[in-house]
């Protein structure tokens, strides 16, 4: 049986994302708020106003749960099975982000974490496993903590990386993340016909070894598989994360920026971006 994430260090890393997030934010300049993400479509300024939408969408979820209540806030729903809805969710931010200063943008993002870190800190020890609401379905607590981690982390790096080709996401944010890989894969992958073994083999301190095994129209993962791979990653946590979400472009092998070894042919390599390319 999985063990449950201890509550109150789920929420103080959040809070430890957010405020170095935060503190990045701070020292942009214009310029660096209209600079193009390393979220498709995106610029900086849009994603930062996505995190704003999502972290008071989360507190609400979290308030609501807490009382008892996982149903769908008024305005929201839970997605069909397989709906996407990248395409609202990118007009949503974009929407949002139109007409407002950098000053207005950051006020918002930081207003957003304040209200989710509030209501975080209200939650005892019996709401952890209670069940809330998230578009994607109907998930106990610390998974939707679980989430905004991953939100806040992902997209920080989407905008750090815009700066800094070489930023990482931290080991302990790609820990949690990590947790919740299988729904991303479930979530995104698209049947590409060919069959392939994919090996995962993370180093550092949450270190696995872990194997995406493709087989036409389905996949399965399987933990500590033996027997050969046609592809294997080498890679530290961060770039695992990016890899499965679809951040690296390995069109021409391995990034030099992150720390990823790819053995095996680099067209095999490529049909695991192919098959799971994210939204």
């Amino acid at each position: 049986m999985t063990s449950l994430p201890e509550m109150n260090p789920s929420i103080e890393l959040l809070a430890a994302e957010a405020a170095q997030l935060s503190d990045f934010l701070a020292g942009l300049d214009d310029a660096g708020w209209a600079r193009p993400s390393a979220c498709t479509d995106w610029t900086v300024a849009d994603a930062a106003a996505h995190l704003a939408q999502g972290s008071a969408g989360g507190a609400l979820a979290l308030t609501r749960a807490r009382a008892g209540d996982p149903s769908p806030p008024e305005g929201q729903r839970l997605l069909e099975a397989g709906e996407r809805a990248s395409a609202m969710t990118a007009a949503g931010a974009i929407a949002f982000r139109r007409g407002q200063s950098a000053a207005d943008l950051m006020q918002a993002f930081a207003n957003g974490i304040d209200r989710l870190l509030q209501a975080a800190r209200e939650l005892q020890p019996e709401d952890w496993e209670k069940p809330s609401f998230h578009r994607r379905g109907i998930i106990p607590v610390h998974e939707n903590m679980a989430r905004r981690i991953q939100e806040v982390a992902i997209h920080g790096w989407d905008i750090r990386s815009a700066f800094d080709p070489a930023a990482e996401i931290s080991d302990a944010a790609a820990a949690v993340i990590m947790s919740l890989t299988h729904r991303w894969l479930n979530a995104c992958f698209t049947p590409i016909g060919p069959s392939a073994r994919f090996r995962f083999a993370v180093s550092g301190s949450a270190a696995r070894q872990q194997d995406v095994a493709l087989t036409g129209a389905s996949f399965t993962l399987e933990d500590n598989a033996a027997g050969p791979a046609d592809v294997t990653f080498r890679c530290n946590p961060s770039a695992y994360v990016l890899l499965t979400y679809g951040r690296l472009d390995i069109s021409n092998g391995a990034p030099a920026t992150a720390q990823l070894e790819i053995d095996g042919p680099l067209d095999k390599a490529r049909l695991f971006t192919t098959a799971f390319a994210g939204y």
